[in-house]
This record gives structure tokens, sequence and C-alpha cells, in this order.
């Protein structure tokens, strides 16, 4: 499956100091999905005592990904 991601997605990237590799790890291997709005869906994974959230949308097997952020624990 292909993994795109927005200008918004790429940009917070930077901003939040996410890996794209922590993300394409979170994606392909999340420990939990999760049910947002619409058709958006969060993957969750844990990496280095922090929680990774991606949000994405699946369209003809392409997964845009919309945003991602770190929880605050």
């Amino acid at each position: 499956m292909r993994i795109v991601l927005t200008e918004h997605a790429r940009d917070r990237l930077s901003q939040r100091n996410i890996r794209k590799r922590d993300v394409i790890q979170t994606l392909k291997n999340p420990d939990r999905i999760l049910k947002s709005f619409g058709r958006r869906k969060i993957a969750v994974k844990s990496i280095k005592e922090k929680t990774l959230e991606v949000v994405f949308r699946e369209e003809k097997n392409i997964l845009i990904v919309i945003t991602s952020y770190w929880l605050e624990e």
C-alpha cells in the first residue's frame, strides 16, 4: 500500500519533530487503529516511551496522511 503525506502533514512533521519513518512504521504496524470522523482513522503506536498518533484516510490502496502528533503523557 502506498503512503502519501499531504503538505499539511509534511509541515507538521518538521514542526513537531516527528520522523517520516516513525509515521510509516505507525501506519504499517500500529498498536491500534481508532475511528475518527468521516472517513478518517487514527493509527496509534508507542515509540520510545512516547505515543504517536497519525491521522489518515484510505483511498484505493493509498494511505493519505493528514497530520500526526505526539500525545502528551
